[in-house]
């Protein structure tokens, strides 16, 4: 795995166009995911990987992602299929992304939204060649989020949804 040091320039400042990837969590990145979280008012939002981590290892319909900067985990989500998505996935060639979030100290450089540029592609060569389309919540006060949202290709659908201890909630689809 690179060293953070292969993040900085030779003035110090950290290089804001490096290298997004995504990985599948295993054995090898899970300390460092568990170690990530988003600033403390985005919890609600998000929640952090130690209360999503978990149950999405132990689901087989739950495959948890970490947003890599430079080989480094700076993000996390989980991408969850089949029944238990929730009303707004169909069992079968839709996935719901869940528990997205940027670490609090990498937040603002764009990695988030080059991360999910990557999404697509991602999604078909590594978890299910059959997905057409990608569904999030995004919290109605989140503006940035959705700004993000909007620029990687996302639409609103219309739908709402409540979710309880985390507020009004914007139903938001990427055909891929």
């Amino acid at each position: 795995m690179v060293g953070i040091a292969d993040d900085t320039r030779s003035d110090g400042r950290v290089d804001d166009a490096a290298p997004v990837s995504l990985a599948l969590v295993g054995p090898e990145l899970r300390g460092q995911v568990l170690a990530l979280a988003p600033r403390a008012h985005q919890r609600a939002w998000s929640g952090t990987p130690g209360d999503t981590l978990p149950p999405a290892e132990h689901d087989p319909a739950q495959r948890p992602v970490a947003i890599l900067h430079y080989g480094l985990p700076v993000g996390f989500l989980v991408l969850h299929g089949g029944v238990g998505a929730g009303r707004f996935v169909r069992p079968h060639g839709e996935l719901l992304i869940r528990a997205l979030f940027i670490d609090a100290d990498w937040q603002r450089r764009g990695i988030g939204g080059r991360a999910l540029a990557l999404l697509p592609a991602f999604v078909h060569t590594t978890v299910d060649a059959t997905v057409e389309r990608l569904v999030l919540t995004v919290n109605v006060e989140n503006e940035v989020a959705q700004k993000a949202y909007a620029r990687a290709g996302f639409r609103d659908t219309g739908a709402r949804y409540q979710r309880p201890g985390a507020g009004p909630q914007l139903v938001l689809e990427l055909r891929v």
